[in-house]
């Protein structure tokens, strides 16, 4: 089991801003997950970030 990152942590890993990661997930382009909603904290797993980055 892999463990989901943080927008911080995503965006470090794919050499972006993490602003590109959150207008990611709003747009529905990169799958995550908020713990609570609204405004909980952005949850992205790891093969999901890399599916993004290879625009899959």
């Amino acid at each position: 089991m892999t463990v989901p990152m943080s927008p911080a942590d995503a965006a470090r890993a794919a050499g972006c801003h993490q602003n590109s990661i959150y207008a990611a997930l709003l747009a529905g382009e990169l799958k995550g997950y908020q713990r609570t909603v609204p405004k909980g904290r952005w949850r992205i797993f790891p093969d999901d970030l890399h599916r993004w980055i290879r625009c899959e």
